[in-house]
């Protein structure tokens, strides 16, 4: 009689799991995760994919994950790929493919947010209408967002104002990021990330911007001598599904990705909002938790730059991206974000 309370203790926990592994099919796919070296894939999507997922699922799920950077993509094409649905699920910067489709930089062009937290609240507002444009327009399944940290300016040479990159050469990426460092008077060179760093050690290019903490774990620092800390925008991503092949999924599987994909969402946004200062610290030589501190000098934002991000918001970066929008998405774009921000693009 003694061992019926545990041998039934045991079925009893045996028959719970087996339950929990039954109510999901068996599933197994590919996704293709976001830069291999950054903390949003080390940090967050490796141990969603590898741990928490075949955890929470029971097994049922497995999911093979690796980032774009190892998998010989370059960045902008992800977003047609997983639309024409040669890959099933990704995770990609949205303003990689901005300049062909303008309404993935909505939330996120150069000047119109100032924090991570501002940013968490926009992406919030412009979500049901940017999940329906993507399903309709592009065959795509809106399953979730993530940011990087404040993406600022790396420099070879000393500057002490953001106007003086004037005639520099500066790796811009996403349409509103190249009108900006047109708008100051650079040339905007577009170059894969993984590019960045050897094109500014031989000089090809003068500046580039990126994430405090991504350019810092990228070495950037090994050639870039000066940093701003003044916020050009933020890098958000989207994870995207194609949308034929989400629906080939069993509803059970569905919800149960829909659901933990949101909470790895809030993970990502959690970290991202430490993360600037963290890059800052560790590009600049104070105490860094990433490694041995770096050298770089910070260049303090001065009046004159605030201004002059404020003034191309509202002269160029709003204009231009209706322009590429259209009549159309300047509406949708006025009647969320711009009502929600207070910013209205034709006044």
């Amino acid at each position: 009689m003694k061992r019926l309370v545990p041998i039934a203790a045991l079925a009893g926990t045996l028959f719970c799991g087996a339950a929990h592994a039954q109510g999901l099919p068996a599933t197994s796919f590919n996704a293709v995760g976001s830069i291999g070296n950054l903390s949003m894939y080390t940090n967050r999507e490796v141990p969603f994919w590898n741990e928490k997922v075949p955890k929470e699922s029971g097994g049922a799920i497995k999911v093979q994950v690796k980032p774009f950077t190892e998998l010989g993509f370059k960045g902008p094409e992800i977003f047609r790929l997983v639309s024409a649905g040669t890959l099933q699920f990704a995770t990609t910067v949205l303003n990689y493919n901005s300049g062909e489709v303008p309404m993935n930089e909505a939330t996120d062009l150069v000047g119109l947010v100032g924090s991570v937290e501002e940013l968490q609240k926009v992406v919030d507002v412009f979500r049901p209408t940017y999940a329906k444009f993507l399903e309709e327009k592009h065959g795509l399944k809106l399953l979730g967002f993530g940011t990087y940290q404040a993406q600022v300016i790396y420099c070879r040479d000393a500057f002490t104002k953001v106007s003086d990159l004037k005639g520099r050469k500066v790796r811009a990426s996403g349409a509103s990021q190249q009108a900006f460092v047109s708008h100051i008077g650079g040339s905007p060179i577009n170059l894969a990330f993984a590019e960045v760093q050897p094109a500014l050690a031989s000089g090809v290019i003068d500046c580039a911007i990126t994430g405090a903490l991504s350019g810092y774990r990228s070495k950037w620092h090994e050639a870039a001598k000066f940093i701003s800390p003044m916020p050009i925008n933020f890098g958000l991503s989207a994870q995207l599904a194609n949308l034929k092949w989400w629906n080939t999924l069993d509803p059970k599987v569905q919800a149960f990705l829909a659901t933990n994909l949101r909470k790895l969402e809030d993970s990502i946004f959690d970290q991202a909002k430490t993360e600037t200062q963290t890059g800052l610290d560790c590009n600049t030589g104070k105490a860094c938790s990433e490694g041995a501190p770096a050298a770089m000098k910070l260049v303090a934002v001065t009046a004159e730059d605030e201004a002059l991000r404020k003034d191309a918001l509202t002269k160029v970066i709003l204009p231009a991206f209706a322009g590429r929008c259209g009549a159309e998405c300047v509406t949708t774009w006025n009647g969320t974000i711009g009502a929600f921000l207070k910013v209205k693009i034709g006044q």
